[in-house]
């Protein structure tokens, strides 16, 4: 059997040969994932002889990354603001420049006296993997939030990520689509945000996108129709019922699409009152204020 050394050679070449970006880096990332162990104990232990069963398995973690799956879908987890989330085909694997939709929210609702002594009601709308659901009941104790997604099989994963993170008590987990599932609950003015990465990718680009998101990731999360502006729409026209005046409506956008949703907020009521930037400066996150 071989080395640890030996095997993420082994495995950085097969990972190379399959055009795998930092293969040495995914195949540590994918032998730490198969023995349970930190990036800390590869470098110590380099010279460890790995057991027949512990090899395989990692052999096994490795063609299937070779066959171009995302790394987070083989190691079955992702990193989100801070937190461990548990990601599976179900669920669109969470990304950085979603952290700022987060960090939106946080900083609206400290401004807020009133939010800070009672606590926000927030609607997360494909809520998906609950990263931003379970992120933001983790950073606002106070607060109580609503997780919506059509996929029973994203709602299964949200839900086991807020119990990970000992916030399931405080997050209400809704199947259906879009705003459908808040109708008859008496919430009608009530929310004070409603939080959304929407699908957005145009239909026609799709096919365009990375083997590991065209192939892997779940199409009902990217499909925004034929301009990647179906969801907006929606949600420019249906939110208005459920967000309390002055309340806000946070959401992600796509590259080169500021302009169009632009103009579908240029009247009342609702008003654009931030663009927040990623970190390679393009306009990611929009700030929308109902008036």
């Amino acid at each position: 059997m071989p080395t640890i050394s030996n095997a993420l050679t082994e495995a950085s070449h097969v990972l190379r040969e399959a055009g795998v970006d930092e293969p040495r880096r995914t195949a540590g990332s994918l032998l730490q994932h198969a023995l349970g162990v930190d990036r800390a104990h590869l470098l110590a232990r380099d010279d460890q002889v790995l057991s027949e069963n512990d090899f395989q398995n990692f052999i096994r973690l490795v063609n299937r990354r070779a066959g171009r799956e995302p790394l987070q879908y083989v190691a079955g987890h992702q990193e989100f603001f801070g937190l461990d989330f548990k990601v599976t085909p179900d669920v669109l694997i969470p990304r950085p420049e979603t952290e700022h939709l987060v960090e939106r929210v946080l900083s609206l609702s400290r401004k807020d006296a009133a939010l800070q002594s009672r606590g926000p009601l927030i609607a997360d709308v494909g809520t998906g993997s609950g990263c931003i659901a379970v992120a933001l009941a983790v950073s606002i104790p106070e607060s109580r939030v609503l997780a919506i997604d059509i996929s029973p099989g994203a709602i299964q994963v949200a839900r086991y990520n807020a119990e990970a993170h000992s916030v399931g008590d405080r997050i209400e987990f809704l199947e259906g689509d879009l705003l459908a599932p808040l109708e008859g609950r008496e919430l009608e003015g009530k929310l004070d945000f409603i939080v959304s990465n929407p699908p957005y990718v145009p239909d026609a680009d799709i096919d365009h996108l990375q083997r590991e998101v065209r192939c892997h990731e779940p199409r009902v999360a990217l499909s925004g129709g034929r301009q990647g502006l179906d969801f907006y729409r929606r949600l420019l026209d249906e939110s208005p019922a459920y967000v309390k005046q002055r309340g806000y409506l946070v959401c992600e956008i796509g590259f080169s699409q500021l302009d169009c949703i632009r103009d579908l907020i240029a009247s009342p009521p609702w008003e654009l009152i931030e663009v927040t930037a990623d970190l390679q400066g393009i306009p990611r996150t929009l700030t929308i204020q109902r008036t």
